[in-house]
């Protein structure tokens, strides 16, 4: 199979990703479980050259440079993919993830309707979309983007590392940096932001103390700014924020985040009860009096509490409450339910409720 069969096959049965490790054969992942294509087994030389075949003059020394480089492209009618090639046991392995040639609409991912008015109303302030590895952050940022420029007259910055998703200039207009294409840091890219004139910025990624604290003290300041993070629910993501900075600083850190936040949208992906895909489950924390409260004060465990209580008749929902409704649905199983909570002994008393 050569490099543009690669690609095709892996559109044609919509694998997530596909990994190569000599040692190994071509391995795909579908609905979460990884399926050999066929029994060849890949050679050194066969990875290498694949890796040599996808990447420019450009990333091949960077890769030779620092023994791994990550990248994006686009095949034309076909698909958009993220690609990287790294060094294990000498030899070189590839893992290549796509996204489809368009963004997804929120309608077709299912998400919340409290996304929706917070696309459309707030001006400034914090959005995180967050939840664990491989949970689909970035096509829920993507379909938030997308509605956005289709609905508000504004222009927005992003800066990505790599850019997942190509937008197209609606009704607001988008403009995409990419790290190490389109500029050479977070860093520098924050400070043309003065000079760019967003009315919204977009960031991929919170893994940085610099990063973290720019998005605070920005988001803070009156500047509207999205992101995504890695984080396995809304509390999780919130103290792993304030975590970034020394403890002398952590006082002023929740206070901006009080003062900036808007809203978490902390997600899962679950496998179907039939076992014909995944279906996702959000968690909503919106950024009330109460909840920017408990944040300011660093009371962050009883975060998880309003969400389950008041919360709820604010258009909040706790992670047990979304994971209950995939139940009632008979869209997953209970032991399902039970693999995927972060908080399984909450979730059983949850389940235990009357519906």
């Amino acid at each position: 199979m050569n490099v543009e069969e690669l690609f095709t096959s892996m559109v044609e049965k919509r694998a997530s990703h596909i990994h190569l490790v000599p040692g190994s054969p071509v391995m795909m992942r579908l609905n979460n479980n990884l399926v050999a294509v066929d029994g060849q087994i890949l050679s050194p030389a066969d990875t290498r050259s694949i890796g040599e075949a996808i990447m420019n003059d450009q990333l091949r020394e960077e890769f030779d440079r620092n023994m791994e480089t990550d990248f994006s492209f686009s095949v034309p009618g076909l698909s958009r993919f993220r690609v990287n090639v790294f060094r294990q046991r000498g030899s070189v392995a590839i893992v290549i993830s796509t996204n489809p040639p368009a963004p997804p609409t929120i309608e077709e991912l299912g998400l919340p309707e409290a996304l929706k008015t917070l696309a459309l109303e707030v001006d400034s302030g914090l959005v995180l979309i967050t939840g664990p590895k491989a949970s689909g952050k970035s096509h829920t940022m993507a379909a938030l983007v997308n509605y956005i420029l289709e609905m508000r007259t504004c222009q927005i910055v992003s800066i990505e590392n790599p850019i997942d998703f190509l937008h197209k200039n609606k009704k607001g207009v988008i403009c995409q940096r990419e790290i190490g294409t389109d500029t050479n840091s977070y860093s520098t890219a924050f400070k043309s932001l003065l000079h760019q004139g967003a009315d919204i910025l977009v960031v991929s990624g919170l893994d940085e103390f610099d990063v973290v604290d720019r998005i605070l003290s920005m988001s803070a300041g009156g500047n509207l700014v999205l992101c995504t993070a890695q984080a396995p629910n809304a509390q999780v993501m919130l103290e792993n924020l304030i975590d970034f900075y020394p403890p002398h600083r952590q006082q002023q850190a929740r206070t901006m985040l009080s003062v900036g936040l808007q809203a978490v949208v902390s997600q899962i992906l679950c496998n179907k009860a039939g076992g014909d895909g995944l279906v996702p489950a959000f968690e909503v924390l919106l950024g009330t009096a109460q909840v920017k409260a408990l944040i300011k004060d660093g009371k962050f465990f009883q975060v998880q509490g309003v969400m389950s209580t008041s919360g709820r008749e604010q258009g909040m929902i706790s992670q047990e409450m979304a994971l209950r409704a995939l139940l009632k649905k008979n869209l997953i199983t209970q032991d399902e339910a039970l693999r995927r909570s972060v908080r399984p002994e909450e979730l059983k008393k949850v389940m235990a409720l009357p519906y």
